[in-house]
């Protein structure tokens, strides 16, 4: 397919998103797939009844349009849309009826560990990590994998808590994943990268702040961040391990793009653990909350945190291209995750 024919496609998946979440809307609240505000305060301080039907619509479109783009079978697209369908159909279950977490978990290692199987998501090279030479995982891969995914999953579903928020940083985080691709020219990597990312900014027309929305009318629910996730990881993954004939970029480079989720996921959790209290307690210990609470408001908070995404991940892509040693990277961006979790812990 020419990149005008991709452009025009891209397009009307977009239109057509903004037709099917208009529909959606009205067909959630009428089967009552939707967020209630808590009425006692909490996380969910929303004031009105918002659908969760985000993912239900961002995913079959994007499948939709791979398969009229004709993405190339070499990708082995078809098993991830079986494993992610899996996921939005338990994923929707929960927004409905609150699945126990320990079967939500299963399901979460059980779809992740089928991607790095069966998909060729399986991370072999995390490049010269520590300086010592390149750390090989060999059997270890697909646990790894995995372990990574899951972990990605529960991280961006946490960072769905303010308008807009999530679905712009996985916005984000696809514009990386897309400019590396155009740069290396790997256009079968990125016809499926601009195609996810135009349901994804219909999305956000309707769940983030901007001048003709005070408040969102939609959530991605854990069905879409959760769906979302997964497939970001798979092509962060893809994109790592592709050869054309270079390394596109390092797999180094996924942590700086995915900074912010992964940082800010560990920190709470530390600082939980450190309380005594689960690693996976509901509260408002993280960053988007605290900014709130501190007197940011809602759409200022998420263009903050859209902003340090940028600038991450543009550190971590510009320095692997401009040759930065992978050690480097690594140390250099852990400095910064031991840093903030220190002071999180002790500021708590």
């Amino acid at each position: 397919m020419s990149l005008s024919s991709l452009f025009v496609l891209g397009f009307v998946g977009f239109l057509v998103s903004l037709a099917f979440f208009k529909v959606g809307i009205k067909l959630a609240h009428k089967i009552g797939l939707v967020d209630t505000p808590d009425q006692n305060g909490g996380r969910k301080n929303h004031e009105n009844i918002i659908p969760l039907i985000g993912g239900l619509v961002i995913i079959p479109v994007f499948i939709s349009l791979c398969y009229i783009a004709k993405v190339p079978d070499s990708l082995l697209i078809a098993p991830l849309f079986g494993g992610v369908i899996l996921w939005l159909i338990i994923g929707a279950l929960d927004d409905k009826f609150e699945i126990l977490p320990w079967a939500r978990f299963v399901v979460q290692i059980w779809v992740s560990c089928f991607v790095a199987i069966f998909c060729q998501a399986e991370l072999t090279n995390l490049g010269n990590l520590f300086g010592f030479g390149d750390v090989h995982l060999g059997w270890f891969g697909v646990a790894f994998t995995a372990t990574c995914l899951v972990l990605l999953m529960n991280a961006i579903n946490m960072l769905d808590g303010v308008d807009g928020l999530a679905g712009g940083f996985i916005a984000i985080a696809l514009g990386w994943f897309i400019f590396a691709a155009w740069q290396a020219g790997a256009s079968a990597l990125f016809s499926p990268l601009f195609l996810l990312l135009m349901p994804i900014l219909a999305f956000l027309c309707f769940n983030a702040r901007h001048p003709w929305r005070k408040k969102a009318s939609l959530f991605m629910g854990d069905a879409g961040s959760m769906s979302l996730a997964l497939i970001l990881g798979w092509f962060a993954i893809t994109l790592a391990q592709t050869q054309m004939p270079q390394q596109i970029f390092s797999p180094v480079v996924i942590i700086w793009i995915m900074t912010v989720p992964i940082v800010d996921t560990f920190a709470v959790f530390f600082t939980r653990m450190r309380q005594g209290r689960s690693a996976f307690d509901a509260d408002r210990l993280h960053l988007h909350y605290i900014m709130i609470d501190s007197g940011i408001s809602p759409a200022k908070t998420t263009f903050l945190i859209w902003c340090l995404a940028i600038v991450t991940g543009a550190i971590g892509y510009i320095s692997n291209q401009m040759g930065v040693p992978d050690y480097v990277l690594l140390y250099s961006w852990s400095a910064i995750w031991l840093g903030y979790a220190f002071y999180r812990i002790k500021h708590a």
